[in-house]
């Protein structure tokens, strides 16, 4: 799971030998109006998380893991209340905008629009007031 915490980037990661993380500390604080850009890629048991061009790594101490498939379903801005989620460190949904989303496996790519969800709860398409 990807979550904003105390203004740092974590990204969290299972493989089934227990969880490990990339951690992006901004030098200043990411809240500030602007959009900002971030990639994160599971390569088998690394983590790689870009935050507006500046990369930081976390791997799995289990480094005979193979895969990056997940079958879960993807939650974005928070997850449904009493669904375990082992992924994230906070209970709160994520407050801000998200401008585009794009979901990548291989090399096929797919653009997630807010506004043709299926299901959206508190989510409000196309009305951030960041330009």
């Amino acid at each position: 799971g990807i979550e904003l915490s105390n203004g740092k980037v974590f990204f969290h990661a299972d493989n089934g030998a227990g969880r490990f993380s990339a951690v992006y500390e901004p030098e200043a604080s990411l809240c500030d109006g602007q959009w900002h850009t971030l990639v994160a890629n599971k390569l088998k048991h690394r983590l790689e998380l870009t935050v507006d061009g500046k990369k930081v790594e976390g791997q799995s101490s289990n480094t005979q893991s193979t895969s990056a498939d997940t079958s879960d379903p993807v939650f974005v801005g928070g997850y449904p209340e009493g669904l375990k989620q082992f992924g994230l460190t906070i209970k709160t949904p994520f407050k801000g905008c998200i401008r585009n989303l794009r979901l990548t496996k291989a090399s096929k790519v797919q653009e997630i629009h807010f506004n043709k969800a299926l299901e959206l709860q508190g989510v409000k398409p196309l009305t951030c007031p960041v330009k």
